[in-house]
C-alpha cells in the first residue's frame, strides 16, 4: 500500500529524473499473533491429519493387545455358538417333520420318535448321572478362569491383575456351579434308586 502511495506521489517530472534519486520504500514489519492464527484453525481439522499418538505406557500397550485378542476370541465364540444353535434348530425341525410323517402313515416308529423328542440329548451323555459331561465342562471352565487370573499375575501390573482376576471370576463361578449341580443331581438319583 505504501508503495502505491509513493508511486502516486511522484510526478511526471520526477519520473524523468534518474532512478537513483528515488528513495527505497520500506514496509512496516508485520507481527502475527498466535491467537489470531488459532482463531482460524479448527483443532479437529488438525487432529484428523495427525496419526494417533503411540501408547504412553507399557500397561496401555499390553492392555490394547490383550483386549484385541479378547475381541477376536469373542467373535470366534459367537460364530461357533451360532453355528451350533443353528444345527440344533435344524435337528429339531427334522425330528418334528419325521414325527409328523410317521403319524400320517400310522407307523409303529412314532413311539420311539416321541420318546426321543422327550429326551433329545440323552444319547450325548449329559442327562445320566453317571456321565461325565458336566464334570468335564466344569473343570474346563475352572481351568480357563485360573489361566486368566494367572495371566494377570504374570504381567505384574496392578490394573491388569484386577481386570484379569475380575474376568476370571465368571468362568470359575460357572464351573463351580456346574460341579455343585452335578453333585446334587447324583445325590437325587441315588435317593431315587434307594427309594425304588
Amino acid at each position: 500500500m505504501n508503495f502505491l502511495m509513493a508511486a502516486a506521489a511522484t510526478t511526471p517530472a520526477a519520473a524523468a529524473a534518474p532512478a537513483a534519486t528515488v528513495a527505497p520504500v520500506t514496509l512496516p514489519q508485520q507481527v502475527i499473533n498466535p491467537a489470531d492464527v488459532a482463531a482460524y484453525i479448527d483443532p479437529r481439522d488438525i487432529a484428523a491429519l495427525l496419526p494417533a499418538p503411540p501408547p504412553t505406557t507399557e500397561l496401555v500397550a499390553i492392555s490394547d493387545g490383550f483386549f484385541r485378542l479378547v475381541e477376536n476370541a469373542t467373535f470366534v465364540a459367537l460364530f461357533t455358538v451360532g453355528f451350533f444353535l443353528l444345527a440344533r434348530l435344524l435337528h429339531a425341525w427334522m425330528l418334528h417333520r419325521s414325527i409328523r410323517r410317521a403319524l400320517e402313515a400310522k407307523s409303529d416308529a412314532v413311539s420311539p420318535l416321541i420318546e426321543k423328542l422327550n429326551k433329545p440329548y440323552e444319547h450325548i451323555g449329559g442327562q445320566s448321572p453317571e456321565a461325565p459331561g458336566d464334570d468335564r465342562n466344569a473343570l474346563v471352565l475352572i481351568a480357563i478362569g485360573l489361566a486368566m487370573a494367572g495371566f494377570g499375575v504374570i504381567q505384574g501390573h496392578e490394573q491388569l491383575i484386577r481386570a484379569a482376576a475380575g474376568a476370571a471370576l465368571f468362568p470359575t463361578f460357572v464351573g463351580i456351579a456346574l460341579l455343585v449341580r452335578r453333585r446334587l443331581a447324583r445325590a437325587a438319583a441315588a435317593e431315587e434308586r434307594a427309594a425304588a
